[in-house]
């Protein structure tokens, strides 16, 4: 249960998509731009804390990271806004 606090970032990110990161959603840019760098550097950070290998580096990993972060979060912001 050591990175069982991963799990729970996964719940306050799901249950923030319709509140407070609600603002990301209205424009295409703003989403791709927050999760283009905010993904990565959070996926970081929860590597660093729960003292992970990245096998090909933060740098890599991160370059890697980003447009798949910059195309999924816009639609995570659209599928939880519909009603």
């Amino acid at each position: 249960m050591r990175s069982g606090w991963l799990a729970l970032l996964w719940l306050v990110l799901a249950s923030g998509l319709r509140h407070s990161l609600a603002w990301a959603g209205r424009r295409f840019w703003s989403g791709a731009l927050l999760g283009g760098i905010g993904g990565p550097l959070a996926y970081l950070a929860g590597a660093r804390l729960a003292d992970v290998a990245l096998p090909l580096g933060p740098l890599v990993t991160a370059l890697l990271l980003a447009p798949v972060w910059a195309l999924a979060f816009p639609l995570l912001l659209r599928l939880a806004a519909r009603p």
